[in-house]
């Protein structure tokens, strides 16, 4: 087996969100494109009322009232929580397509390591949200709470907190994840491309 088919393999074998891969990579890349583009307006919209109605009430500028953020910001958790993995799932397929017809270069080992440990990483999602476990159930129990019975629930503007933290972790995963990403694929593209000339 040849390097480059070696990397075809690591890249195949990151865990897909939409379970067993029976179409082929084009059709698989065209339909993680939509549900990307659909998850990242969501993501948005969703994340943007809520994010807009805690900065904006202490002002007194009640666009969107914190107290009845309480569905909306149940719906965030869970778009929220899928956008990375789908723009990783998107990024290796996209790579994947493009080194289809490639061969090996010099250093593609150090490359499919570094991609290995990534792929690794990118597939252990319990321990990924093992972090997010505690923060996802109060958020979602305060919410609850709170769609239910508005008047009930004196722990609600402690969930601003809460949501801050949780957006601001996946936020930061995603950098760290996506720089490492995007340097390996960057480079292997780079070498793969002066291999072929």
């Amino acid at each position: 087996m040849t390097k480059i088919d070696e990397r075809k393999n690591i890249i195949v074998s990151l865990k897909s969100n939409y379970g067993e891969r029976k179409k082929g990579v084009e059709k698989r890349i065209k339909y993680l494109k939509g549900m990307n583009i659909l998850n990242l307006i969501l993501t948005i919209l969703c994340g943007g009322i809520i994010l807009t109605s805690i900065i904006l009430e202490p002002f007194g500028f009640e666009v969107f009232k914190w107290q009845k953020m309480g569905l909306v910001t149940i719906l965030s958790l869970s778009f929220i929580l899928r956008l990375p993995e789908e723009t990783f799932e998107l990024k290796l397929l996209k790579h994947l397509k493009r080194i289809s017809d490639k061969s090996d270069f010099d250093g593609i080992e150090k490359l499919n390591l570094e991609l290995k440990t990534i792929v690794a990483n990118l597939n252990k999602r319990m321990n990924y949200h093992r972090i997010f476990i505690p923060l996802t159930i109060a958020i979602l129990i305060l919410g609850m709470i709170q769609v239910l019975s508005e008047d009930l629930n004196p722990y609600w503007n402690y969930a601003k907190i809460l949501v801050f933290l949780f957006f601001g972790m996946v936020l930061t995963r995603f950098y760290k994840v996506s720089k490492k990403l995007n340097r390996n694929i960057n480079e292997t593209e780079k070498h793969c491309s002066q291999s072929s000339r």
